[in-house]
């Protein structure tokens, strides 16, 4: 478990409880919890975001080493023509995490609250239920010490991901074993779900961004995910990863959320 110093500028102590962002893989905190980190944040919030995992698994990384081909770029990397080596587990990982990195700054940016981000080291596309439950716990009792934290996750209902679902699921059951701690939780909903059938299986609502700043920080956020600058480690993994889910949120940006 890896936390780093706080993002944003220094605010007086919310009376409200932290709020934890969990999320599995980077970006999808922009994609999925964008507005509502902006928002948070705007409000001179305590906010942490805990990434579960570096996405080390994501398809993209044949992308950038030229073994596959993403629909977003539209033709085949060359590594070495692009001035770059191709990239190993550990440092698609390690970009990764500085592209979310960068993205949530945008979120922070200009704000009264404090980000502070965290990571809990856990194997893309093998997160369990169990593992993510334990995660919470040790960042909620690093940073609310037998006080109540806020959980921001992954719906366990309407996503098809494992490790969304195993996220939604440990928040879902760490709120029902313990209301008094984690009784303030909110499920959010990924943009290709937006429409999905089993949205009848919960009462869910949107929430829109309250002013033209909170727009335009999570836009600029999402053109983090797009950066490409391999010279400086930026290597627009988002986009290549899923352009069609930055798409519908940069046409529109706003969080689907339930509890």
């Amino acid at each position: 478990m890896v936390a780093s110093g706080f993002l944003g500028s220094a605010a007086e102590a919310s009376a409200l409880s932290p709020a934890l962002f969990v999320v599995a893989h980077p970006d999808d905190e922009v994609l999925g919890m964008g507005v509502a980190l902006a928002e948070h944040l705007a409000a001179g919030q305590d906010v942490h975001l805990l990434w579960l995992s570096r996405g080390t698994a994501s398809g993209a990384r044949d992308q950038l080493n030229g073994t596959a081909v993403s629909a977003w770029w539209g033709v085949a990397h060359d590594p070495a023509t692009e001035g770059y080596q191709p990239l190993g587990a550990d440092e698609f990982g390690a970009a990764r995490i500085a592209e979310g990195t960068a993205a949530v700054r945008c979120l922070a940016a200009g704000t009264a609250g404090t980000l502070t981000l965290h990571e809990a080291g856990l194997q893309d596309g093998a997160i369990t239920q169990a593992d993510v439950e334990a995660a919470i716990v040790a960042v909620a009792d690093r940073i609310a010490p037998g006080s109540p934290v806020r959980i921001k996750t992954h719906s366990h209902i309407v996503d098809n991901h494992s490790d969304h679902v195993a996220a939604g699921r440990a928040a879902r059951a760490l709120h029902d074993g313990n209301p008094t701690r984690f009784g303030d939780l909110r499920q959010y909903i990924l943009p290709p779900y937006w429409s999905d059938p089993r949205l009848s299986q919960v009462s869910e609502a949107w929430d829109a961004p309250t002013d033209a700043g909170i727009t335009q920080r999570v836009r600029n956020a999402i053109r983090a995910y797009g950066a490409w600058s391999p010279g400086l480690g930026s290597f627009a993994i988002g986009w290549h990863s899923v352009p069609s889910f930055f798409s519908i949120l940069e046409a529109n940006p706003r969080c689907l959320v339930h509890v």
